[in-house]
């Protein structure tokens, strides 16, 4: 496909063989998604099955290309099959990546991630980011006697850390309390009606105002002062906001961090690192798996460490998502479409709020805006944080900006009603 093709044409793409698979699917997998692999818009105007992706781009399973900023939901910050990363990656396969006792990466990787991160003394390693989360969880607990935790943010999917209505466990929603991440207040409150009770208040620093970044100080010091674990949860921002994470970024050294996403650029990996009188109670825990001790993950992760040392990584996106938010509220403004385009939390996660009042308005223009975007080649998601890469360009960019205004064009001629049938 020639760039003009990419962001030019619209209401051409089919998606036939996906269809096909989706079809396959719905008889073998629940709900014939896998995880997070819902339509973005609907099934039908949507593709559902990619079959490779390089740098920025993605092409589905029907030859479509796109420039894709959801990047598999963050983990790609250097952008898809990234040389070096993979080459480290596939060099420890063929090494055996799975051996019976320990190996020396797991040592040079918690080295190399305790030296780069504030107050972090020692460090654990995991493969997904909820397991960090409830490893953080399950040290806080066993550090502080206490059981209650107060939380702001998604955390994962473990049964603490999941939305109450989704069938937790009997009494865990008496452990799991919420705080907003704009009011201190509302922390404080808790903390003090739960006294002596809190082992752990764990923060997601994309929640917050980007623009107080105090915030989250002010969290840390009101943890510590009723006797809990300060965990930041970095699984999103980690070393994607700043060389040294959000943490460095906004002056703040939690007691303990998580991190993976960007940590391994696809390849599964995830760690806790922390202080050394909370991380030491690992010794006293079950928090093993059999895969933890993988090395491929490992070694991709130290090859990223390597590009980020010697890249302005951080720079680079976050200088693309304020030009990527500019020009999609520009866009918007021209065609008086209301929506609110911004770079909170921070730049490199950018996001497209539409903002009529009425629902039913609101839903129609953005679900017409991400199906034009959709057919013009560019990959967005309308209800999640966006991720720039290292792999996008000022040309990606462009072309964005060129096809969201023909987006927005089409999306302020949407005057019919919601409810009329060929609403989607």
């Amino acid at each position: 496909m020639n760039h003009h093709d990419l962001v030019h044409s619209s209401s051409s793409r089919t998606f036939t063989t996906s269809q096909q698979l989706l079809t396959r699917a719905r008889a073998l997998i629940p709900g014939g998604y896998h995880l997070s692999g819902r339509p973005l818009v609907t099934p039908a105007d949507s593709p559902m099955y990619f079959e490779r992706g390089a740098g920025s781009r993605v092409w589905d399973v029907d030859g479509h290309e796109y420039i894709d900023y959801v990047m598999a939901y963050g983990p790609l910050l250097l952008g898809y099959a990234h040389e070096e990363v993979d080459r480290a990656a596939f060099a420890q396969a063929r090494r055996g990546n799975l051996l019976t006792l320990n190996h020396p990466l797991h040592l040079e990787f918690v080295e190399r991630l305790v030296a780069r991160l504030p107050g972090a003394e020692m460090g654990a390693f995991f493969k997904t980011g909820s397991d960090a989360t409830t490893a953080a969880l399950r040290l806080s607990r066993r550090a502080t006697g206490r059981r209650r935790v107060a939380r702001c943010g998604y955390h994962g999917w473990h049964d603490w850390c999941l939305p109450l209505a989704d069938f937790v466990p009997d009494g865990l929603d008496r452990q799991v309390l919420e705080f907003r991440p704009d009011e201190p207040e509302s922390l404080r409150e808790l903390l003090r009606t739960h006294s002596g009770e809190v082992a752990a208040v764990i923060l997601a620093p994309e929640m917050m105002p980007s623009t107080r970044p105090e915030l989250a100080r002010q969290f840390a010091e009101l943890a510590r002062e009723h006797g809990a674990v300060f965990i930041l949860d970095e699984i999103k921002t980690g070393l994607r906001i700043h060389p040294g994470s959000f943490q460095q970024w906004a002056g703040v050294v939690p007691d303990l961090t998580t991190l993976s996403k960007a940590l391994g650029n696809g390849w599964p990996v995830a760690a806790v690192v922390g202080r050394r009188d909370v991380m030491r109670h690992g010794a006293e825990l079950h928090m093993s798996a059999t895969y933890h001790g993988e090395t491929t993950g490992l070694a991709a992760a130290l090859a990223v460490l390597d590009v980020l040392g010697r890249s302005d990584v951080t720079g680079h996106v976050w200088r693309l998502g304020e030009r990527l938010v500019a020009g999609l509220q520009a866009a918007a403004e021209r065609h008086r479409v209301p929506a609110l385009a911004y770079g909170e939390p921070l730049p490199p996660m950018p996001f497209l709020r539409f903002t009529h009042p009425d629902p039913r308005v609101r839903d129609a223009t953005a679900a017409t805006f991400y199906t034009e975007m959709l057919q013009r080649g560019i990959l967005l998601h309308p209800r999640h944080l966006w991720f720039v890469s290292a792999a996008h360009s000022d040309d990606d960019i462009d072309r964005t900006l060129a096809a969201a205004e023909a987006a927005m064009l089409a999306a302020a001629a949407r005057h019919h009603s919601p409810q009329d049938p060929s609403h989607p």
